[in-house]
Order: structure tokens, then C-alpha cells, then sequence
């Protein structure tokens, strides 16, 4: 069996061909096997080359996984190769993922999109279902704060992550209000995961009943991910690490095992 799976159609495609436009909705991925490509990104003075990718690059996925659009255009410089990977693949992929697990890559994509200034789809509360009734360590770590509770303050060192069970927090950027998060979201994941000092000031608007997720937490739930999504995931923390606003490349996997 080929480690993209019996069932993924591979394609011949022509040098010239635009596979993905900036803006438009998603309906599949490529794995790349051969060839080369251009990333292009809209400018106000026309597209912006942000570089090229070849063998093992995955092209089109944030579309399929927050269901947002495309977030550059890819156009082939030469003739490619590259396996097809369908909207339900993606689905069925994350469908094996537990709730923290899935929660985090949604965070991650929704980080990338930010670092490249594009729309994002509204998120749901879809935390809720990450909390383990029958895990005493996770129980464990379960705590309430009082009103006016700073969490954390921009610039501060990340520590860990909140899940709100109960209650409501209001988010702060340079003394502007960005929102109020409330029970099933998560927040503080990104520093924590990208090494990076804390991007805003969270307070608790009321009293607030919070998980508190620990770096080890998310590094195990990683594990649990398919291959494909957990060799995007650790990609997606490296570039909200360094910056570097590329289309991925997995490490060999199959998509077709756990």
C-alpha cells in the first residue's frame, strides 16, 4: 500500500496551472510527489512571491481544516505530481484526533492566517468536550478566579493555558479591547507552544472557572494526532516560532494510518 493510502487519486498536472486562488473556497489538498511551485500572496501592488515548494509540500489544507479561504494562490512552474486529499479526508482525519487535539490545530491555523493579516471564519466554542471527568489530574488542575483576575499581562512569559469551564474573560492588546472569551475557549495556548512572550493581557470579567492545560498536556495530545496532522501541527508552532510564512512539507506518513 502507498503511504498516501489506496483511495487518494494521484494527479498529472500541467506547468502554468493554477491549483488554489487567494480568497477562494477550498475543496482539497495536494500532497506534492514531483514538480515545483510558486506561493504568491495578494499585495496592494500586485502578487507577492513568498517563495516555492516541491516534493512532500501539503498545499490547501488550512482551507479544509477551519473551512475558511484559500490563504494564497499556488501556481505549478513545472509539471507536477501530487496526490489529491479531499475535504472528508481531512475531516475523517481530524475526527480521530481527541477534543484538545483538534481544538489546538484549529488555534494554530487561525494563528497563521493572523500573521498573514487574512479574514478568518468565526470560531466556535469547541472546547468544551476537552475536560476528562475520570482524570484526576486534569480535575485537579480545575480552579476558580475572582473578578478583575490578571491571568496574564502582554510581554509576560508563557506558563500555561486556561480552558473555561464557567464564566468569562476579556482580552487586551496595547489598551484596545480585542473580545470576551467565554465557557469552551481556550486561550494563552499559542505562547506557551510557540516560545514566544504572551501577545495580550486576559482578566476575568467575573468569576471564572478555568482547566489549566500545561505545556506536557499539549505536547502529549500531539502525539495522538495521524501522522499527517501531527507533522502540520509541529510545523505550524515553527513558524509562529520564526516567522517564516511558508506552505508546509510533511514528514513522510501515511495519511491512511494513526
Amino acid at each position: 500500500m502507498s503511504r498516501s493510502g489506496p483511495d487518494l487519486p494521484t494527479r498529472r498536472i500541467a506547468a502554468d496551472t493554477v491549483l488554489l486562488r487567494q480568497g477562494e473556497a477550498g475543496d482539497c489538498a495536494w500532497l506534492i510527489q514531483s514538480g515545483e511551485l510558486e506561493v504568491l500572496l495578494d499585495g496592494p501592488d500586485g502578487p507577492i512571491r513568498l517563495g516555492t515548494v516541491g516534493a512532500n509540500a501539503i498545499v490547501g489544507e488550512m482551507a479544509l481544516l477551519d473551512d475558511g479561504l484559500r490563504s494564497a494562490t499556488v501556481r505549478a512552474l513545472t509539471t507536477v505530481e501530487a496526490v489529491e486529499l479531499s475535504r472528508g479526508t481531512f475531516r475523517a482525519l481530524r475526527g480521530r484526533c481527541p477534543p484538545l487535539a483538534s481544538y489546538l490545530l484549529e488555534s494554530l491555523v487561525a494563528a497563521i492566517r493572523r500573521s498573514y493579516g487574512l479574514p478568518q471564519p468565526e470560531r466556535q466554542e469547541g472546547g468544551a468536550g476537552i475536560r476528562s471527568s475520570d482524570s484526576f489530574a486534569t480535575v485537579a488542575d480545575r480552579r476558580m478566579f475572582r473578578l478583575g483576575h490578571s491571568f496574564f499581562r502582554q510581554g509576560d512569559e508563557g506558563t500555561a493555558a486556561y480552558l473555561i469551564q464557567s464564566g468569562s474573560v476579556g482580552v487586551r492588546r496595547d489598551g484596545a479591547d480585542l473580545g470576551v472569551l467565554g465557557p469552551g475557549r481556550i486561550f494563552g495556548e499559542l505562547a506557551l507552544l510557540a516560545n514566544r512572550p504572551r501577545a495580550a493581557t486576559v482578566v476575568a470579567l467575573e468569576a471564572t472557572v478555568c482547566e489549566i492545560i500545561r505545556k506536557d498536556q499539549f505536547a502529549k495530545a500531539i502525539e495522538t494526532m495521524p501522522p499527517i496532522l501531527r507533522s502540520l501541527t509541529r510545523i505550524y508552532i515553527e513558524q509562529l516560532s520564526g516567522g517564516r510564512l511558508l506552505p508546509r512539507h510533511a514528514e513522510p506518513a501515511r495519511t491512511d494510518s494513526p
